[in-house]
């Protein structure tokens, strides 16, 4: 327990800045740490009542469980971690704005402002995680994360006919079957798809290979 208590300590206090902003005190909010531009919201822990941590969000106090601080940490150490990576190459990118209400939907904002930094590391990063120049048509992709079905693929076929790779823009596809392969924007491994494009083979394998690559350096 006391080695659990310990690592506990030490993860809270990782992110902790002197300098960082707060609500003046005499307000209703005193004391409150203030957001950051750029940052997630900050949420001090309060020990109103002894052994149980209780958390501040939308102006009224929650309990947050021994686990949640420990994960609301690491969230929001991930947050600023990727927030820097992005902003030595992207000095004025700021994420989307969350909303939340409670503990969970905290950590759960967190996660999300995350993976938004990464996707845009990503992009500059040069992965080609956007439509190319060649991009024409495009097929909506499935709801659910399934294959092409044969009419999706004849019709992804048919936009390669006329507009080629989406990429490189090559009529050939490059492939033992002389079918085109189905590329999702944007790629299944870095979010939610909406979209597929024809791709050739060999932008399939580099556009694998430098995701293979981001994934082993920025997530793993």
């Amino acid at each position: 327990m006391q080695t659990a208590m310990l690592r506990l300590s030490v993860a809270l206090k990782a992110g902790f800045r002197p300098g960082q902003p707060r609500i003046p005190s005499g307000q209703p909010d005193g004391g409150q740490w203030t957001r950051v531009p750029g940052y997630a919201q900050i949420h001090q822990i309060s020990r109103r009542r002894a052994g149980r941590g209780q958390i501040r969000i939308g102006g009224r106090w929650q309990a947050i469980t021994p686990a949640q601080e420990v994960r609301l940490a690491l969230s929001q150490n991930a947050v600023r971690r990727a927030l820097r990576e992005v902003r030595e190459l992207d000095p004025n990118w700021k994420p989307p704005a969350q909303a939340y209400s409670t503990v969970e939907g905290l950590i759960s904002a967190n996660r999300a402002i995350e993976l938004e930094a990464r996707f845009r590391l990503f992009q500059l990063l040069g992965t080609r995680a956007e439509p190319g120049p060649y991009a024409g048509e495009w097929i909506p992709a499935p709801p659910t994360n399934r294959s092409l079905n044969r009419s999706e693929r004849q019709e992804i076929d048919r936009i390669g006919r006329r507009w080629g790779c989406h990429r490189c823009g090559s009529m050939n596809p490059g492939t033992k079957s002389g079918s085109f392969i189905g590329d999702h924007q944007v790629p299944k491994s870095m979010g939610r798809p909406t979209r597929i494009y024809p791709h050739c083979a060999k932008c399939s394998a580099s556009q694998g290979g430098l995701i293979g690559a981001y994934r082993r350096r920025y997530t793993e």
